[in-house]
């Protein structure tokens, strides 16, 4: 009798954890000598978006190596509405257009948060997006999003 319950008070556990989950804090992130101090969402969403590939004046032109998470994570869907409203069917369709157009390809995928904070923290150019949790000294923040 004692496993049934025990398999119920899991998949309650489970249950509690989605709406947590669901309210990840998530923040773009930079190489610690990167030149960007911090960014505006219009920034993240225009480089993310391939409407821009640099940052700066003309004078101080900073280009961008972008990582994201895989193509169908809750966190991309997190980020990409958090961001400029965007679900990942739309994200999907967008980014369809422009690669069948030739003009710009998407952002780098990496499988997880951590290999997005590794590669950011080997390469002075790059950005990424991951949760707040995943942070640690190799990177900066730029820019904190929350739903």
């Amino acid at each position: 009798m004692r496993r049934p319950l025990a398999i119920s008070l899991y998949a309650c556990l489970l249950c509690l954890a989605g709406p947590l989950a669901a309210h990840t804090e998530i923040v773009v992130i930079a190489h610690p000598d990167s030149p960007v101090q911090s960014m505006t969402a219009r920034e993240v969403s225009d480089l993310y978006l391939g409407r821009a590939r640099s940052l700066g004046t003309d004078e101080q032109r900073v280009s961008l190596a972008l990582y994201e998470q895989p193509a169908n994570s809750a966190l991309r869907e997190t980020f990409f509405r958090a961001l400029n409203g965007m679900g990942i069917k739309q994200l999907n369709a967008y980014w369809a257009r422009l690669r069948f157009s030739g003009e710009v390809l998407p952002p780098a995928s990496l499988p997880d948060s951590r290999s997005v904070v590794e590669a950011i923290s080997r390469n002075r150019s790059a950005i990424g997006y991951v949760e707040a949790n995943a942070v640690n000294d190799s990177v900066k923040v730029v820019l904190r999003l929350k739903d």
